[in-house]
């Protein structure tokens, strides 16, 4: 059986027990982060990219779908909310929150650059059911200290109840059933998973090396976004700072607080570049999630 979390049975609440939980289990979930007046106005926002995608997903190379074929298409998400023809200032104002970004800072000190925005919903008609995975098919790194590559974090604008985890699996190799499930593309319960219950306004601050995954019921409402951030010191990752980011009349024009990330992020790609093996490997990974498809089936 899978043990279900409220955010109300987390920590003690104090900044230092937050990042003492996030080293140790992969995860830690800061409640009311966001006011409801603040949650109203980025829920509006997200709803107008939510009605761009579901209008016509195909015009947007990120978007995230649980049904895709046979006439029948249902998303999901998609991928930078940033690009130009999806953004939306009071989204981009979030990297400019003080309780937000507090937690980041504590974790990975004042320096950081942008990695990705995404935005998350419940489908319309097929049950979302995303495959036990660790991000950016990093499946066998692990560091015994916890200590993180970058942050994630889940900003929840709804009642969320998506978030399945396997604490402390950032910490060690991953198990046998680990290793079979994620190579079967598995949404199976497995030994140690945890289901958090969010309330609108708490954020997930989490480790992408932890075992994870997402689900949704088609039709139950969920709309959560999806971001990351990274030191802007840390030597691995990087290469994120994408053609439109570049354009410096796009620069001038988004929120500051973003921007600067933004900007961090293009001068770190600039002086590292990538080999060309690394190269391969991530497009194949961009390749893979532009493809999957996260019905019930799990492929």
């Amino acid at each position: 059986m899978n043990d279900r979390i409220s955010t109300r049975e987390q920590c003690g609440g104090s900044l230092d027990a937050h990042v003492e939980e996030f080293f140790t289990n992969g995860y830690t979930v800061v409640p009311g982060v966001f006011t409801e007046d603040e949650v109203a106005t980025f829920l509006a926002a997200n709803e107008r990219i939510v009605q761009k995608v579901r209008s016509a997903p195909e015009r947007f190379v990120g978007s995230r779908y649980t049904a895709r074929q046979d006439g029948q298409v249902d998303t999901w998400g998609v991928n930078n909310i940033f690009m130009p023809d999806l953004y939306e200032p009071e989204l981009a104002k979030i990297f400019g929150h003080h309780g937000f970004m507090e937690p980041v800072h504590a974790i990975l000190g004042p320096q950081l650059r942008f990695w990705s925005a995404h935005s998350l919903w419940s489908p319309h008609h097929v049950d979302y059911e995303l495959n036990w995975h660790k991000d950016n098919h990093e499946h066998e790194h692990y560091d015994p200290d916890g200590r993180p590559r970058h942050v994630q974090f889940n900003v929840c604008l709804s009642e969320d109840n998506s978030f399945h985890a396997i604490p402390g699996s950032h910490r060690r190799p991953l198990t046998d059933r680990e290793r079979a499930e994620i190579e079967a593309f598995g949404t199976g319960r497995m030994p140690g998973e945890v289901v958090v219950d969010c309330r609108p306004g708490d954020v997930i601050y989490m480790n992408y090396h932890m075992v994870h995954r997402g689900s949704c019921r088609a039709g139950v409402f969920r709309r959560t976004l999806h971001m990351n951030v990274q030191s802007q010191e840390e030597p691995t990752g990087g290469q994120t700072s994408l053609t439109w980011m570049r354009d410096p009349e796009y620069l001038d024009g988004v929120e500051p607080a973003l921007a600067a990330l933004m900007r961090n992020a293009i001068a770190w790609d600039d002086s590292h570049p990538i080999s060309r093996a690394e190269a391969r490997r991530r497009m194949r990974v961009r390749q893979d999630v532009r493809h999957h498809v996260a019905g019930p089936s799990g492929q």
